[in-house]
């Protein structure tokens, strides 16, 4: 990559670890569905001149917008919400990648190799190693939760893999208005104290709010698929895991979380399984496009 290209997607992994500072203050003052749900409304009403209809795409939007608007964030937020820690959180949620590879080999029949199988048994082994260390045990929920938003997100990648025919901006404003009142229904249902958090926001608040919908979304999804115009997802792929690393550094900077041996050493194994995953899942679909019977 060009230095200048290098320089923009570090650019866009900070501006998405910073994502964690501002997503916790914000489900700190919301309740975290209701927040979600607020964060939707504000792409949608950016992104909605982007939208277009898709024939024939339109089941598959809407199964990527329930999977990714809806379960995806109100289970992370909700997550974040109840962590004392939002360190090992960072991490965790990379286990959509080797979940990703999961429902490919139980849903598509995809075969995978010892490399792969490795990537799987390392990022999983890390997240055993979090879960079991003292500090993150004592909110378990909220690191399982966060699993199951990794989950929810590999879903939702599936089906967007699948799509056709839709901008990456025209597909935010697709999940945004089918996530937005799914998200505020949830709300209603499970949460309480939405009136009181609208009418005592301040600037701050509702700063939070726009970061993670404009500069995190918009914005951040908006420079990588520039970026994989011009270069294989081979190139751009390994870049993604300094997301989670600048995270960490803003939540300890920041909000003084507190790193111990195990999250490090938890940490450093699920990165490293969702590495060797991603790069060898990056070489199979290039090798499938120089030889389309591999």
């Amino acid at each position: 990559m060009q230095p200048w290209h290098i320089a923009l997607i570090v650019f866009v992994n900070a501006v998405w670890g910073f994502n964690f500072v501002a997503a916790k203050f914000g489900v700190t003052h919301f309740p975290p569905i209701f927040f979600s749900g607020l964060r939707f409304v504000m792409v949608f009403a950016v992104a909605f001149p982007f939208m277009r209809l898709a024939r024939g795409q339109m089941k598959l939007v809407a199964g990527a917008a329930l999977a990714v608007g809806v379960l995806h964030y109100s289970l992370m937020f909700t997550g974040m919400h109840l962590a004392d820690e939002v360190s090992p959180l960072t991490v965790v949620v990379q286990l959509y990648v080797p979940f990703t590879t999961l429902i490919a080999v139980v849903w598509l029949g995809e075969r995978v190799g010892v490399w792969r199988i490795g990537g799987l048994v390392l990022a999983f082994g890390g997240v055993l190693m979090l879960a079991y260390d003292p500090a993150v045990f004592s909110f378990i929920d909220a690191l399982i939760l966060v699993v199951l938003a990794a989950l929810a997100m590999a879903v939702g990648t599936v089906f967007i893999k699948s799509i056709r025919g839709i901008g990456v901006i025209g597909l935010q404003a697709w999940i945004a208005l089918v996530a937005a009142p799914g998200l505020f229904a949830v709300s209603y249902f499970l949460e309480n104290g939405q009136w009181a958090a609208l009418q005592s926001a301040g600037v701050a608040e509702w700063s939070s709010v726009a970061y993670s919908a404009l500069a995190a979304t918009l914005i951040g999804h908006g420079i990588v698929y520039y970026l994989l115009r011009l270069y294989p997802v081979s190139v751009t792929t390994p870049y993604t895991l300094l997301t989670p690393l600048f995270g960490i550094v803003f939540l300890v900077w920041l909000l003084d979380d507190q790193l111990t041996w195990r999250m490090v050493l938890g940490g450093m194994l699920t990165l490293g399984g969702v590495a060797i995953i991603s790069l060898r899942e990056s070489r199979k679909r290039a090798q499938e496009k120089l030889n389309p019977t591999v």
